[in-house]
C-alpha cells in the first residue's frame, strides 16, 4: 500500500523525482570519465605552469614581512568579499531558484524556510568549493616560494583550501543575513566601508591591534605562525552561517522571482558565450542604472564629432557604483602587477583579468552600438570607421584609472623609479584591457557579408576548439598587455637598463594595440575577402573535377 506524501514531504519527494528524471539519461561512466579528465588536465596544467614559472624563494626580509602582514592582506580580501556579499544581499541575492518553484512551491502551504533551506545550503556549498579550489592553487603556488625549511606543499594546499572556502562561503552568509533582515543600503555601505577601512589600516600598520578578519589569514598561513585565535573566528563564522541558513524563510518572494528570471537568462547566455548579455544581466541583478544627470557637462568642443561626443556623454552618465567597481579592479590589478614584479609571476593573470573587466565597462558606448545594428547600418558612415571611433573615448577614459594605479605603486614604493615605471607599465596594461574588451564587443556584431554559420560545417573537434579560442582570446590580449612588468622584473634581477627594456616592451604592446584597432576598422572587409576567396576556391575545385556522363 502506498501513501501520498503531503506538505514538506511532498516537496522533498518532488525534488527527488525531478533529480532522478534529470539524471536518468546520464551515462555515469562517461560523466565520471569527464570529471576525471577535467580534474587531471586542470591539476596537470596548474603544476606545469607553476613549475614553468620558476620563481625564486622569498628572501629572509620578505619572509618576515609576509609573516607579519600576510594575515592582514588575506583579511583585506575577506573584508572586500564581505562587503560585496552585503551589497548582493541588498539587491536580493544570493539565492536563485527556478521560476516554477517561486510561483508554485513558495506560494503553497509549506514552510518557506524548509523549502529554501536546501537551495541556500547548495549555494553555500558551491561557493565554498570554488573558494577551496582557488585557495588550494594559491597555496601550491605560494609553497614554491616558501623557504625550504617550511612544511611540505600538501600542508600549504590544505590550509589554503580551508582559507579559500571560508572567504568564499562568507560571501553567501553575508548576503543571506542582509537579505533576511532587510538592512538598508546606506547602512550596509557604511558598515562595509568601516570594516574594509579598518582591515586596510591594519595592513598599512596604522593600528597596533588586529583587524576584524585577520583570523582567516592566520588559518590560511597556519604553517608559518599557527592559527592562534583563528579557530575561534572560524567557529563564529560557522555559527553565523547556521543562523543565515535558518533565517532563509524570511527571504523576499519578489526578489526571488526577479532573480530567478534573470539568472535563467544569464545561464542561457553563458552557454552561448555571450559575454555582453551576461554583463547586461549582471547589471540588472545588481540594480545598476545610468545616472539621469551627468557628472560633468561635456564641452561643445568635445561634441564636434557626433560619435566621440556620444561616447563622452555615455561615460559622464556612469553610475557611482560602476566607477567604484572600476577603481577597485584597477587597484587589484595594480597590486597584482606589484606582486608580479616582486617575483610571483602567476599574479600576471589576475592583473590581466582585472583590466579586462575594467575594459568591459569602459567600452559601453561601443557595446551599445553593437547592440543596435539596425541603427548602425542606417547611419551614413561605414561601420568599421564607426566602431573605430568608438575606441577613442574608452582609451581616454583610462587616464583617471592610470592615475589610480600609479598612486598604488607610489604608495607601495615612494620613489621616482616607481613613478616612471608604473606609467610605462600602466599605459599598455590598461589600453590592452580596452582592446580585449573591444574585441569581445565587436565580434558579437552581426556579419553583414554572410558566413555567420560557417563554423557549423566544421567537425565537432574543430568547432569546439574554435569556440574556445574565441572565448579566451580577448582576456589573453589583456594579459599580454601586462607583460612589460615581466621585462622590468628580469631587468632588475639581471642589472640591465630597466627603463629602455620596459619602454621597448611597452612599444611592442602598443604595436599590437594598433593592429587590433586596424582589425576593428577593416574587420568587415577582411571577412568579405576571406569568404570570396573561399568561394572562388570551391568553384575552381568543382570546375577541375571530371564531369560525369
Amino acid at each position: 500500500m502506498t501513501t501520498t506524501a503531503s506538505g514538506i514531504g511532498a516537496l522533498y519527494a518532488m525534488r527527488t523525482n525531478r533529480r532522478q528524471r534529470r539524471v536518468a539519461d546520464v551515462e555515469w561512466f562517461e560523466a565520471l570519465y569527464r570529471v576525471y579528465i577535467s580534474a587531471f588536465i586542470g591539476s596537470s596544467a596548474v603544476l606545469f605552469l607553476s613549475s614553468l614559472v620558476g620563481d625564486n624563494r622569498f628572501t629572509p626580509n620578505e619572509w618576515a614581512d609576509i609573516s607579519h602582514r600576510g594575515p592582514h592582506a588575506i583579511g583585506l580580501v575577506m573584508a572586500l568579499v564581505v562587503f560585496l556579499g552585503m551589497r548582493s544581499g541588498v539587491n536580493g541575492g544570493p539565492i536563485s531558484v527556478e521560476e516554477a518553484e517561486v510561483r508554485h512551491v513558495l506560494l503553497s502551504p509549506v514552510s518557506r524556510a524548509a523549502a529554501l533551506r536546501h537551495p541556500a545550503i547548495q549555494q553555500l556549498r558551491a561557493f565554498a568549493f570554488g573558494g577551496s579550489i582557488t585557495g588550494a592553487i594559491s597555496g601550491q603556488l605560494f609553497s614554491r616560494r616558501a623557504p625550504t625549511t617550511m612544511p611540505h606543499m600538501a600542508w600549504w594546499i590544505l590550509w589554503g583550501a580551508l582559507g579559500g572556502a571560508i572567504v568564499a562561503g562568507t560571501f553567501v552568509v553575508a548576503a543571506l543575513l542582509v537579505h533576511t533582515y532587510g538592512v538598508h543600503r546606506w547602512l550596509i555601505t557604511a558598515v562595509g566601508t568601516i570594516l574594509f577601512g579598518w582591515q586596510a589600516a591594519t595592513l598599512a600598520n596604522s593600528f597596533n591591534f588586529s583587524g576584524p578578519f585577520d583570523f582567516v589569514g592566520h588559518i590560511a598561513l597556519y604553517p608559518i605562525r599557527g592559527a592562534g585565535l583563528g579557530f575561534i573566528g572560524l567557529v563564529i563564522i560557522l555559527g553565523i552561517g547556521a543562523l543565515a541558513v535558518i533565517k532563509t524563510g524570511t527571504l523576499s518572494l519578489e526578489a526571488l522571482a526577479r532573480r530567478s528570471a534573470l539568472v535563467s537568462q544569464m545561464k542561457f547566455a553563458v552557454t552561448l558565450q555571450d559575454v555582453r548579455t551576461v554583463v547586461l544581466l549582471r547589471r540588472q541583478l545588481s540594480q545598476e542604472f545610468m545616472r539621469v544627470t551627468p557628472w560633468i557637462k561635456i564641452s561643445p568642443l568635445l561634441r564636434r564629432d557626433i560619435i566621440v561626443g556620444r561616447g563622452f556623454r555615455s561615460v559622464m552618465h556612469f553610475p557611482l557604483r560602476r566607477i567604484v567597481r572600476m577603481t577597485l579592479l584597477t587597484v587589484c590589478g595594480a597590486v597584482a602587477l606589484i606582486v608580479t614584479d616582486r617575483g610571483t609571476t602567476p599574479a600576471l593573470l589576475i592583473a590581466g583579468i582585472c583590466f579586462f573587466i575594467v575594459g568591459l565597462d569602459a567600452v559601453e558606448p561601443l557595446s551599445q552600438e553593437v547592440d543596435q545594428p539596425d541603427r548602425t547600418d542606417a547611419l551614413p558612415i561605414e561601420r568599421g570607421l564607426l566602431m573605430t571611433k568608438h575606441l577613442i573615448v574608452p582609451a581616454l577614459s583610462m587616464f583617471p584609472f592610470l592615475l589610480v594605479g600609479v598612486l598604488v605603486a607610489v604608495v607601495y614604493s615612494p620613489t621616482i623609479t616607481s613613478l616612471l615605471l608604473s606609467i610605462i607599465i600602466g599605459i599598455p596594461a590598461l589600453l590592452a584591457g580596452v582592446a580585449g574588451a573591444s574585441i569581445n564587443a565587436v565580434k558579437g556584431a552581426p556579419d553583414p557579408v554572410g558566413g555567420a554559420n560557417q563554423g557549423l560545417a566544421l567537425p565537432p573537434e574543430m568547432s569546439g576548439m574554435t569556440t574556445l579560442i574565441r572565448a579566451i582570446f580577448p582576456p589573453v590580449v589583456s594579459i599580454v598587455g601586462c607583460l612589460p612588468v615581466i621585462v622590468v622584473h628580469y631587468s632588475e634581477t639581471s642589472n640591465t637598463n630597466v627603463y629602455s627594456n620596459s619602454t621597448r616592451a611597452a612599444v611592442a604592446v602598443g604595436m599590437m594595440l594598433v593592429v587590433i584597432a586596424g582589425w576593428v576598422r577593416q574587420r568587415d572587409h577582411i571577412r568579405a575577402w576571406f569568404l570570396n576567396a573561399q568561394a572562388e576556391s570551391k568553384s575552381s575545385t568543382s570546375s577541375s573535377l571530371p564531369k560525369g556522363d
